[in-house]
């Protein structure tokens, strides 16, 4: 080095630089002049690197600090630090830093192990044909065994090294192994270690034999060199090469260091220690870009999207890459989940009515402790998250069933991301039923020009809201694409031409842009199905004739308390309303009359959803009934009046069709309800069978129904059993049918109780039941406080019981007047079968016109009647 170097070095350093140096060894300094390839290093900087200045020239030093420079999760002992380029003088200086290493008290306790620091020492001593390796222990059984695991295998390696060789700790599972000399055949000596490995028995502390059978192994890479010639932190860094191409070929590789592999893969293995050195150390940054409403321009909410430092050189996609390949992808959800609610909860200002969407990774979902751990900390703010999720999410159909429960339980709301990129598969998408549906930007790139593609994004975006989704287009990157997405009635926009993504949080977008989404919302026109959304958790007032305006097609009702309002004079309109899956909540009507779409519900509960219908004024649902299927309830109440019209050729007033599962029904309705339905197959109330053994109850009320049909049933189940309850009531059931029934079951057992109910049954067609089991079923009947009336006209006809089974009915304090006209009659009881009728003061009144008429009791069965009147006339 000349005399300007040194002058260099001084005004770097400082004239007290060698004086530092000699009272402390835990930094040194260097100097490279590149056009020169002169160097500095002190004494300190060698020692720290593992190496002396002999043979020593500048390639070699870069190489040296080329390995120690770069952030990896090798745990070094030096760190190397270069300060920016001096252009001035062409030269590049640096410092070497003593990073401190140690060995974990439990491993201390589990093997004799020495710290990466004593290890560089040990290194010093090295000659010719030097060994050293790196490796990954691989199947130890994890839990109270692991130690026994980790115990016997370094054990066995020590056995089968040389004197004089060292195991020293590097993390987790990883350890050192070094042979200072001799070691000429390197891969079968590492063969060697690892068959010690697969022979060992696994041993407890007390030398108790837990284990021969096992799978234990470790996976290494390892480096062979002359000590005269080594760098301790260079063959530090080739061994961890080794490593990393070993695990990249599978569990249980041994790879040598190869420099021409090296030379290839370099720039990809420094990427790997980026990789690990962010992951460890969380590292991770966020940017937020907006999701804005395509009616307005408002945030609705942000997406956050995963970020590392430039001097990483890491996508986001090489991230997601390297953490399925080095299995770190729950490290990645987990620091997703922690990092970014972090963030939410220090800028909840931003999120008072919008949302925060996180991309998570389904197989690799958070594990119940560290989900209760994020609950702890951040639950109150789980409601304002949207975990989005993949059509091709790679994971089992048990688990993805456990992480919707899981989120649904907690009130995130779910988005299906890239929707289109792949096989869009409708029978998971309801399966999912998420909120929002993200088309991917290869369906929205183009847009503008591509006709074909327009034409089926258009009929995507239709679906889609005809089953209640939001539909949010990302990748939006034109004013033209914007203008023919909101002219299809998209929903949420999102991408660069809107905003890009941001370090922070913003609160409004340009003015330019959410003016230009203004005036596109304005300037759209057509038929297309636009669905209103109605959730939170505060009453929510809809105003209907507002939505009409709006060109709003339907309501979609997440939330707990929606009120929609009419009017006297409104005509109805085509505004069908579906309750969203698992949502309980309550829904008002007032004086509106909806019209449902051609063989669809005017209203509809979502699986597992809970309604309570509060009726009032004067309400129409027309050409559709309301659809309860099962698994869903229920609940009507209010003082107003509800006319149900439904028009199909399987048609419901409240239920579902005639073949299918309904759910719990109850009414408290103090008013009218009036249900008429024509078609093939009606029913009034009920449907094919009930999965709730709660049944309809009726508890209020003036009911009245109406029905035309080749079968029809008034109130109950065609094919099981039908729980019914009726008190406090008036209800008047009329039929002209071939096969009708009006309370009761065609082909299922029946249990009927009716108290303080006026109920009149008038009817006519072929093969009748007023109340009971038509076909096969037993009928329990209890009648209490009731004026029941029936006048029905057909062939054959059952008034109050069964038919050839057994029916118990009990009729107390009660009139009730039979008239009919028919071939074969029973009047209470049942003509063919078994069973017992109590009949306790009331007034029995009979009249048939008949060729076999059968008035009270059962064939096979008891008669009791005691106190009351009775006047049975047959063909008088």
């Amino acid at each position: 080095m000349n005399e300007k170097g040194r002058e260099l070095v001084e005004k770097l350093f400082g004239t007290l630089w060698g004086e530092l140096m000699r009272s402390s060894d835990c930094v040194g300094a260097f100097v490279l002049w590149h056009d020169s390839h002169e160097y500095y290093i002190d004494d300190n900087a060698l020692l720290l690197l593992g190496m002396d200045n002999s043979g020593l020239g500048y390639d070699g030093l870069m190489n040296v600090l080329e390995c120690a420079s770069a952030p990896d999760d090798s745990a070094s002992p030096a760190k190397v630090v270069m300060l920016p380029r001096d252009e001035e003088n062409n030269c590049t200086a640096g410092f070497v830093i003593k990073h401190e290493t140690s060995v974990p008290r439990d491993m201390e306790e589990v093997f004799p192990l020495i710290s990466q620091n004593r290890l560089v020492e040990k290194m010093s001593d090295a000659g010719s044909d030097a060994f050293l390796m790196l490796m990954l222990i691989e199947r130890a059984d994890s839990g109270r065994d692991e130690r026994a695991f980790i115990k016997s295998a370094l054990e066995a390696i020590d056995k089968a090294c040389p004197e004089g060789a060292v195991l020293a700790y590097h993390s987790g599972l990883k350890y050192w192994v070094f042979v200072k000399n001799g070691v000429k055949e390197p891969q079968e000596f590492a063969d060697r270690l690892q068959q010690a490995v697969r022979d060992c028995v696994i041993t407890d502390e007390f030398g108790v034999v837990i284990s021969k059978n096992h799978s234990l192994t470790f996976t290494g890479g390892y480096v062979s060199f002359d000590g005269r010639e080594q760098a301790a932190v260079k063959e530090f860094h080739y061994a961890s090469f080794a490593l990393y191409e070993a695990v990249s070929a599978g569990v249980g590789t041994i790879s040598s260091f190869s420099s021409a592999i090296y030379e290839l893969q370099k720039n990809d293995y420094r990427k790997v220690q980026n990789f690990f050195h962010v992951l460890e150390e969380n590292s991770f940054m966020y940017h937020f870009q907006p999701i804005v409403s395509a009616i307005d321009g408002s945030i609705y909410a942000y997406e956050a999207l995963m970020r590392t430092d430039r001097k990483y050189g890491l996508s986001p996609l090489q991230i997601i890459d390297m953490a399925a390949k080095y299995d770190r992808l729950y490290d990645i959800e987990h620091a997703t989940m922690f990092n970014v609610l972090f963030q939410l909860s220090r800028n909840q200002n931003f999120f008072k009515k919008r949302k925060l969407f996180i991309n998570a990774i389904p197989s690799s979902f958070l594990s119940e402790d560290d989900w209760t751990r994020l609950l702890s900390v951040y639950g109150e703010l789980m409601e304002k998250v949207v975990i989005e999720l993949t059509e091709q999410t790679d994971t089992s159909d048990e688990n993805l069933d456990f992480l919707i429960n899981r989120l649904r339980t907690h009130k995130v709301e779910m988005a299906i991301d890239d929707y289109g990129t792949g096989y869009s598969n409708t029978s998971r998408l309801i399966r999912y039923d998420p909120r929002y549906i993200k088309l991917d930007h290869s369906l929205i790139s183009g847009i503008d020009t591509n006709m074909k593609l327009r034409s089926i994004v258009s009929q995507l975006i239709d679906m889609m809201h005809s089953n209640g989704f939001m539909v949010l287009a990302e990748g939006v990157e034109t004013a033209e694409e914007m203008q023919v997405l909101s002219a299809m009635h998209a929903d949420l926009f999102q991408g660069f031409y809107i905003s890009r993504p941001k370090p922070f949080f913003i609160n409004e977008i340009s003015e330019k842009i959410r003016s230009e989404i203004i005036r596109y919302h304005l300037d759209v026109q057509g038929s297309a199905d636009k669905i209103f959304h109605a959730d939170g958790e505060e009453h929510l007032v809809i105003d209907l004739a507002a939505l009409v305006r709006e060109k709003y097609t339907g309501i979609y009702i997440s939330g707990s308390d929606v009120e929609i309002k009419g009017g006297a004079e409104m005509p109805s309109v085509i505004m069908p309303i579906t309750i969203r899956e698992d949502t309980d909540c309550k829904l008002t009507i007032r004086n509106v009359s909806i019209e449902a779409e051609l063989d669809k519900p005017a209203i509809s509960l979502g699986n597992g959803s809970r309604l309570r219908l509060a009726v009032h004024g004067e309400n129409k649902l027309m050409r559709g009934g309301i659809l309860v299927p099962g698994n869903t309830e229920l609940i009507l109440e209010g003082a107003g009046k509800l006319t149900i019209l439904p028009e199909s050729v399987s048609c419901y007033g409240i239920g579902n069709e005639y073949d299918l599962t309904y759910g719990k029904i109850t009414s408290y309705m103090t008013d009218d309800l009036n249900i008429t339905t024509c078609g093939d197959n009606c029913v009034g109330i009920g449907g094919g069978r009930c999965d709730s053994p709660d049944g309809i109850t009726f508890k209020a009320g003036h009911i009245m129904i109406s029905c035309s049909g080749a079968y029809s049933i008034g109130v109950g189940s065609v094919y099981e059993k039908a729980k019914i309850t009726i008190n406090e009531c008036y209800m008047s059931v009329w039929a002209a049918s071939s096969n009708f029934v009006a309370v009761g079951s065609f082909k299922g057992d029946t249990d009927i109780s009716i108290r303080n109910v006026k109920l009149e049954i008038n009817a006519g067609g072929n093969s009748m039941c007023a109340v009971g089991s038509r076909e096969i079923g037993k009928a329990i009947i209890d009648i209490k406080f009731c004026e029941l009336n029936t006048e029905i006209k057909g062939k054959s006809i059952i008034n109050i019981g069964s038919n050839g089974s057994q029916a118990d009915c009990s009729i107390s304090r009660s009139s009730i007047h039979l008239t009919c006209e028919g071939s074969v009659i029973t009047g209470i009881g049942d003509c063919e079968g078994a069973g017992t009728v109590d009949i306790d003061d009331s007034e029995i009144d009979i009249n048939f016109m008949t060729g076999k008429g059968f008035a009270l009791g059962c064939r096979d069965g008891k008669l009791n009647f005691s106190g009351g009147t009775r006047s049975i006339r047959i063909n008088e």
